[in-house]
Order: C-alpha cells, then sequence, then structure tokens
C-alpha cells in the first residue's frame, strides 16, 4: 500500500466532532467561548465525503448549521473536499483544503487561515474529530 492510500485509509468511517479552536491569526485572540458546537463527517472509500456541523451560542435563540458534500483526496499535507452542494451556496464548486494529522483515534482538521464571516477578523482554525 502506497503513502496516500495508506493516509487516505485513516480517514475512512465516520467521526464526531469534539473540539474546535478558533482564534484570531494576528493576536491568538481565542474565539467562541461558551459556543456549543457538535458535528459529523464521514469519509466513504468511493471517495466521497460529507460534513454537518451546528453551532449554537447558549441562550441565544437560533444556531447556524454548515454542510457540505461531494468527492474528496489527498494532496500531500492536505485533504481536499470538493464540494457539490453546501449550505453556504457559494462553496458549491469550490474546492475546501484541510491541513490534517492523527493522533490515536483523533482526526485535526485546520482550514487555512483566513477571513472569518462571524467574527470578522482572519482567524485560525483546528477542528478534532474523534473516530466512531
Amino acid at each position: 500500500m502506497g503513502r496516500d492510500e495508506d493516509i487516505k485509509s485513516k480517514f475512512l468511517g465516520t467521526w464526531r466532532l469534539v473540539g474546535v479552536d478558533r482564534e484570531v491569526a494576528d493576536s491568538g485572540e481565542k474565539l467562541d467561548q461558551g459556543v456549543i458546537q457538535t458535528g459529523f463527517i464521514c469519509y466513504t472509500n468511493e471517495p466521497r465525503m460529507m460534513v454537518i456541523i451546528r453551532r449554537a451560542i447558549p441562550g441565544q435563540p437560533g444556531q447556524e448549521i454548515t454542510s457540505y458534500a461531494g468527492p474528496w483526496r489527498i494532496e500531500g499535507d492536505a485533504v481536499i473536499h470538493s464540494v457539490e452542494m453546501a449550505t453556504r451556496e457559494p462553496w458549491v464548486g469550490t474546492e475546501q483544503v484541510r491541513g490534517f494529522s492523527f493522533e490515536g483515534n483523533r482526526l485535526t482538521l485546520s482550514p487555512p487561515v483566513s477571513p472569518d464571516y462571524v467574527h470578522g477578523s482572519v482567524t485560525r482554525r483546528h477542528l478534532v474529530w474523534e473516530k466512531l
């Protein structure tokens, strides 16, 4: 089995979101203290993926749902999600690039540093997933 196939096999299955770390890129200020985020991401061998994340602030009405699905692939140290459908219409037809690392039964996905539409600042994010 080649390196990419070995890495791909580690992704396969369903993962539950267990942590999100979001901070302002230039200051390191932690954001989203007290925000409840739940979600699942699934990778199949076809290769297809789908993700859904729910973000809610205790005591405030409403919630935010982010979801998308499409093919996925490994390129070097990144997993690339080719978005075919999404709750955020502008994402359709894009590629969502995520750095990744594995530690035990956990997978950390890290989007590139980018503007954050929630906070209006440039942020760094790490999403930690646990294999079910």
